[in-house]
């Protein structure tokens, strides 16, 4: 999946504001999945929901989509070793980091909340954004853990 220059620099416009703060900049620090940052696991999904939501031309609100995306894993820890728990409860810690960090509207939480799902059953995405999150998460989190291992 490749961006063209224009989808990229969209990405690029709306994220740079986010991407500048020290905080999301922590993410990097983590491993998310194989050999992969949090940080950089995020932008896999960010790139892979403003790719599908353009080739299945969905008219989306692509700020809402793109900052969820970016967002939907800022729990700012190292989950290896914390077991099952970490599954059923970092999307609640991602939504509060960034409704503490940069008072994100009640779209952009919907998306981080629900990105688990299934696997939080009471979460299911109900927009587009969260939809095309929750999707783009499943397949960049199964190529990361098969594909980019240390």
């Amino acid at each position: 999946m490749r961006l063209t220059k224009e989808d990229q620099q969209a990405l690029n416009t709306t994220l740079a504001p986010y991407l500048k703060t020290d905080v999301v900049q922590q993410m990097a620090s983590y491993t998310q999945h194989g050999k992969v940052s949090t940080l950089s696991h995020c932008m896999n999904v960010a790139r892979t929901s403003l790719w599908l939501s353009r080739k299945l031309h969905l008219n989306v609100d692509e700020q809402t989509m793109l900052v969820g995306a970016l967002l939907h894993d800022f729990f700012l820890y190292d989950w290896h070793g914390s077991g099952w728990r970490h599954s059923y409860r970092h999307a609640e810690r991602a939504r509060r980091n960034a409704v503490t960090h940069f008072g994100v509207d009640e779209r952009t939480q919907h998306v981080i909340r629900c990105h688990m799902w299934p696997m939080g059953i009471t979460h299911v995405p109900m927009t587009h954004e969260a939809i095309l999150v929750n999707l783009s998460d499943k397949y960049n989190s199964l190529h990361e853990t098969l594909f980019q291992r240390r």
